[in-house]
């Protein structure tokens, strides 16, 4: 007679748990829809990278490749793509492993983001230094493709976004093949002893040769300078001011919106961390009392 209500007694823990403590609808569609949200911007950024990188037709090489706005889209696309889609399946179907892949996941690149950001704030000159150097190189290979490229197209929109020429100064142009400066070049190359459109303060999108022959070759002589109206004006055709001092001013000032935008990013990250921690439980909890 005891067994039997003891028996009795452990059907209806099993229904009561089964029928009102279930997964919170609450929590598994707020993780579901957190998580769609990121899965469809990362296939986004995912795609368009893709498509930019085709465009080049030039999948074999990998020289730029740190540098390549493309590239730099594909594997952003991917990791949100590959963690978003784990937890979105996972919330959906309730399964521990999925979710424990997500906030895992998530959890490490939280750590690798606040390591980077320390470390960022701890190593500005290093930061700069690098930011250069990326700079340098870009200027180096500007239209080595003979086509418009991603990292060509950052080149001119960093320029132009915050009026500024070359990594440190104007003449960085001068180590482009292109806009390289010598006496021969001077007379049969148009562009030589020169700087793409993006540095010139006016006109860069209906002059395109704005920026042409604003630099003396080596050796030039006075009297050839004096026929050279553009070398005398070059401060007042193009920017004189690096990029690489202009973009890190750019931040300093703006050092509470960037902070306040990286905070939020953290946010929303922790929050996502939480709900499926919590989702884990929940689940646990039921699947415990069930067996």
């Amino acid at each position: 007679m005891i067994r039997r209500a003891s028996t009795f007694r452990a059907r209806y823990r099993k229904r009561q748990i089964t029928s009102d403590d279930a997964v919170s609808n609450g929590v598994k569609y707020t993780l579901f829809f957190f998580n769609l949200f990121f899965w469809l911007a990362g296939l986004v950024l995912l795609f368009v990278g893709v498509y930019a990188r085709l465009l080049q037709n030039d999948w074999n090489s990998v020289a730029g490749w740190s540098t390549d706005p493309a590239i730099l889209m594909i594997v952003t696309g991917s990791i949100i793509f590959f963690v978003s889609f784990s937890g979105c399946v996972g919330s959906l179907r309730e399964n521990i492993l999925l979710l424990k892949v997500f906030a895992y996941s998530l959890g490490l690149i939280f750590l690798l983001e606040v390591i980077a950001g320390i470390l960022a704030f701890a190593l500005q000159g290093k930061v700069k230094d690098t930011t250069q150097e990326k700079m340098l190189e870009a200027i180096e290979q500007y239209h080595l493709k003979n086509k418009q490229t991603d990292l060509d197209d950052a080149v001119e929109t960093i320029q132009i976004r915050f009026s500024c020429c070359g990594a440190t100064y104007p003449r960085d142009w001068l180590n482009n093949v292109y806009y390289n400066c010598s006496r021969e070049g001077y007379s049969e190359i148009l562009t030589a002893c020169g700087v793409p459109p993006s540095c010139c303060r006016k006109n860069a999108k209906t002059d395109t040769q704005c920026g042409y022959k604003v630099f003396a070759y080596p050796g030039m002589t006075d009297a050839e300078r004096k026929k050279a109206p553009r070398i005398n004006n070059a401060t007042s055709i193009m920017w004189t001011g690096g990029c690489t001092e202009a973009v890190f001013d750019w931040v300093k000032e703006n050092y509470f919106l960037l902070g306040g935008f990286a905070l939020g990013v953290l946010v929303v990250q922790i929050v996502g961390i939480c709900l499926a921690l919590n989702m884990i439980d929940q689940i646990k909890f039921i699947l415990e009392h069930l067996s």
